[in-house]
């Protein structure tokens, strides 16, 4: 695929998401389509939203994010650049083919998450037994789903604003990065914003691991630059 017809591509699925089945790093052509891509993901990410935000950092007298402050270069590179992307792709993108067994796994994590934080923190009993509990019912779900392949209807109808609504929460996450929360702050998380929908885009055409590897590469560039600046 050459670079404008992958941009084309690109933009017709901005302006209207649709569910596709993702053809996979091995297929014929991918590849280069995936590369592409995460070029794009880099240079629009570091050569034009970045600059935006921080220029309205700038404007404004916001704080620079604090949430790696103190940890070591090993730490850093290894949370921001490995284990982050990873889990990030997973929880929010791992499941938007729409499959049953996907979604069942993210409706599992999400109710274990809130069970913990509401019974959970304060003892390691409850803590122990709602992990087991999770797991056990996330093993259950995906053997008894693990064979349906098509996602449901209201799925695939209600895609649009499904993937739209991750990519916000996607970027809204991030704020907690800052020590400050405000509607100011808000533009400072531009760069999450843009780097959610290039993910979801290449989860979706691509698949989970191409969007994992464009997340990797895309905070191994921007952490280089930043540390190098």
């Amino acid at each position: 695929m050459t670079i404008p017809d992958a941009i084309a591509d690109l933009l017709a699925f901005v302006r209207r998401p649709t569910l596709l089945e993702p053809r996979g790093l091995r297929a014929r052509g991918v590849l280069g389509h995936w590369a592409i891509l995460t070029a794009v993901q880099i240079a629009v990410l570091g050569g034009v939203v970045v600059q935006i935000m921080l220029a309205w950092q700038k404007a404004f007298g916001l704080s620079a994010p604090n949430a790696f402050d103190g940890m070591s270069p090993l730490a850093l590179w290894g949370g921001a650049v490995v284990l982050a992307p990873v889990l990030e792709e997973l929880f929010f993108r791992g499941w938007q083919t729409g499959r049953p067994a996907a979604l069942w796994l993210l409706g599992d994590t999400v109710a274990g998450l809130a069970l913990f934080v509401a019974f959970g923190k304060g003892s390691a009993l409850a803590g122990g037994l709602i992990l087991l509990a999770t797991l056990a019912a996330a093993a259950i779900g995906w053997w008894r789903l693990r064979a349906q392949r098509t996602a449901p209807r209201w799925f695939a109808r209600a895609f649009p604003a499904i993937f739209y609504g991750t990519v916000l929460l996607f970027a809204a996450m991030h704020l907690a990065n800052y020590p400050n929360v405000s509607l100011l702050a808000v533009p400072l998380v531009l760069p999450q914003a843009w780097s959610g929908l290039m993910f979801g885009y290449i989860r979706q055409r691509v698949g989970l691991l191409g969007a994992i590897l464009t997340h990797v590469a895309s905070n191994a560039v921007m952490l280089s630059l930043a540390l190098l600046g």
